[in-house]
């Protein structure tokens, strides 16, 4: 099976400050997914529609987008530092 690089751009806010983030995953899934393998969260809780806290209940994460890329652009991404 040929493993897929999808790019996941979150909005994360982290008490008052607000940024983004991107992340390399190998399969599609659902916003809270993602959002649960980046941040390792437990339990699903929302702050609002898709929009998840952290475990503790004081930072919250959000998908702002996720876009399928070949292996190159994957690459090249990785070089530069900008995903993991």
């Amino acid at each position: 099976m040929k493993k897929k690089n999808i790019l996941v751009q979150f909005d994360i806010q982290v008490g008052e400050y607000e940024h983004s983030e991107h992340f390399l995953f190998d399969e599609k899934m659902s916003e809270w997914e993602y959002c649960k393998r980046f941040w390792d969260i437990d339990k699903k809780s929302e702050l609002d529609d898709n929009v998840f806290w952290d475990n503790y209940m004081m930072n919250a994460i959000s998908v702002y987008s996720e876009k399928q890329i070949t292996n190159k652009q994957a690459d090249v991404l990785k070089e530069l530092g900008v995903c993991f």
